[in-house]
């Protein structure tokens, strides 16, 4: 019970979200959680039975949801009246979550797991014809089947997508507070729950960015070279363009590109590509931004030394450990 209520409270980490969502999708049809739920909506105490429903039925058009509609059966109804509570506290990811359960589960449905070792990257063909490359550290959660009117999965890490086109079923990537809504393109998508930014470049195609947090709530369309950046601890969001004929993936020799990042968040990338411990030992170099491409397949120490190509960065190494300094 401590932990769903620190989920409606916003106290969990993307990632904490994330696992709660998931456990609401495997044990939902089970007594217990449903009583916890009921327990917890009915203590929300929303009186303004009219917000309510004018809530929800915001929620439901944006996620695609017949908002309004009667439900065929009590345990929806039961379900419809929780989300219209839960909307009105702008409780998103758990109506996320419930819909998921009782709207597009179908008998025989499995949520599977893929998650990549730090070093590695990895393939995998989803059941609609989608591939995706999955870079090292990376998570994804996806269904057996996508039996609804959505393809949704769950994403932890950096992919490059290349989605099979559907135009009457929309193909929806959640990661934690953001989510990425396309119907068939190629795209990077990166955010990790140990990084602050959240980084898209679109390839081909079209797709919506959608930011959903307490303090900000945006969707930005984007077309063939744009790239967005998201910053988690700022809010700060990044709109620029680059060349897509000229852009390479990871997944094409392993490339590797810091836009404009944080030397925290490169160190990070570092660590989960290289399976090395980086330790930055100053808050100063820890802030410093960056821009580097990496197309030949370069080590690590080819890396560091071209990101400290101006010399005010020390490089020591200990024990199987990298130490970074500012000189």
């Amino acid at each position: 019970m401590t932990k769903l209520n620190e989920y409606f409270d916003n106290e969990l980490s993307a990632q904490e979200q994330l696992e709660v969502q998931m456990w609401l999708a495997e044990h939902g049809e089970n007594p217990d959680p449903e009583t916890q739920l009921a327990e917890l909506f009915d203590g929300l105490h929303v009186d303004d039975d009219t917000a309510a429903r004018a809530a929800f039925g915001r929620v439901a058009h944006r996620l695609g949801i017949a908002g309004g509609q009667k439900p065929a059966a009590s345990h929806r109804a039961r379900i419809v009246t929780w989300s219209q509570r839960i909307a009105a506290v702008l409780v998103i990811p758990l109506l996320c979550a419930v819909w998921l359960l009782y709207a597009d589960r179908q008998p025989g449905v499995e949520w599977l797991e893929q998650q990549v070792p730090y070093g590695e990257t990895a393939e995998l063909a989803l059941p609609d014809g989608t591939l995706l490359h999955l870079n090292s550290g990376s998570r994804i959660t996806y269904p057996s089947a996508f039996t609804g009117k959505e393809r949704r999965i769950f994403v932890e890490g950096e992919i490059f997508a290349d989605v099979a086109k559907n135009p009457r079923k929309p193909f929806i990537i959640q990661s934690g507070e953001v989510g990425i809504r396309v119907l068939g393109t190629k795209f990077n998508f990166k955010s990790y729950t140990n990084t602050d930014c959240v980084e898209v470049l679109l390839v081909e195609g079209s797709v919506q960015f959608d930011i959903n947090t307490k303090a900000r709530k945006q969707q930005l369309v984007m077309k063939p070279g744009d790239m967005v950046q998201y910053d988690r601890a700022s809010g700060d969001i990044d709109l620029t363009s680059f060349r897509p004929g000229y852009f390479k993936s990871f997944a094409e020799n392993r490339a590797i590109h810091f836009f404009n990042l944080r030397m925290r968040d490169i160190a990070a990338d570092l660590e989960r590509l290289f399976g090395t411990q980086i330790v930055i030992l100053d808050e100063t170099l820890a802030q410093a931004r960056y821009f580097a491409y990496f197309t030949n397949n370069e080590n690590l120490d080819q890396i560091l030394s071209a990101i400290n190509s101006n010399h005010k960065m020390q490089v020591l190494r200990r024990d199987g450990v990298i130490y970074l300094s500012s000189n």
